[in-house]
């Protein structure tokens, strides 16, 4: 039998994916009834479940008043995609003095999958998946593996990326993007990169503009005009 501590762990481990991957919505209510009653627990396991999302920022609570999904908070966000556009640009610079021909061919075999992939029937996740794998290479290959755990931490950032692929569908410019990266990168032409991956990582609020306005803390037009 489990224990309460394993299963409140199984319930907020569930939520967090759920939410992370806007299989629940941000500001989508949640009820300790209805918890327990989907995962056949108690009241104790649920609470601490919603407690720890909570605390990362996952979950909001008023007493008596709503317990629901947290909305994009597009300040943390927007940070994060200046922190990323402005890191990343120096990642892929000292990658791209270092590269080997075997490393090249396994950046340029996750940019065949990415194309494969869009070739036939998919689900947004897969896509997700795929672009994190191309992006996270540079930072595996150039030591900075930490950081990237980092930036995976942002909740916020990882629910917009999410909402773009999902609600957008623009994995074809994504893609796109990608591969001019990838010939950069080849022909070792460092000139614009840095100007190339701050429109990459604006892209989603470029594509999200006018979209899904209920999903976010503040108005998405202003960050857009902001940076």
């Amino acid at each position: 039998m489990q224990s309460s501590k394993d299963i409140a762990s199984l319930i907020f481990d569930t939520l967090r994916e759920e939410i992370l991957t806007l299989v629940l919505k941000p500001g989508e209510e949640l009820t300790e009834t209805g918890l327990c009653e989907r995962f056949g627990a108690s009241r104790t396991p649920v609470r601490t479940a919603l407690q720890r999302l909570i605390d990362i920022d996952l979950v909001e609570s008023a007493p008596y008043q709503y317990t629901r999904v947290s909305k994009i908070d597009m300040a943390i966000a927007t940070q994060m995609i200046f922190l990323r556009s402005t890191l990343e640009s120096r990642i892929i610079s000292d990658f791209m003095g270092r590269a080997t021909a075997f490393e090249l061919e396994d950046l340029e075999h996750i940019i065949r999958k990415q194309r494969i992939l869009l070739s036939g029937d998919f689900k947004a996740s897969e896509f997700y998946r795929l672009d994190a794998d191309f992006h996270s290479f540079f930072y595996k290959k150039t030591g900075c593996m930490y950081i990237w755990k980092l930036i995976q931490e942002s909740v916020h950032y990882t629910r917009l990326r999410m909402l773009d692929i999902v609600q957008t569908g623009e994995f074809v410019s994504i893609l796109e993007e990608h591969e001019r990266v990838f010939e950069m990168i080849r022909a070792k032409d460092v000139r614009d990169i840095s100007s190339l991956m701050e429109y990459h990582f604006q892209g989603g609020l470029r594509r999200l503009e006018n979209r899904s306005a209920e999903f976010y803390e503040e108005n998405l037009t202003n960050y857009r005009n902001n940076n």
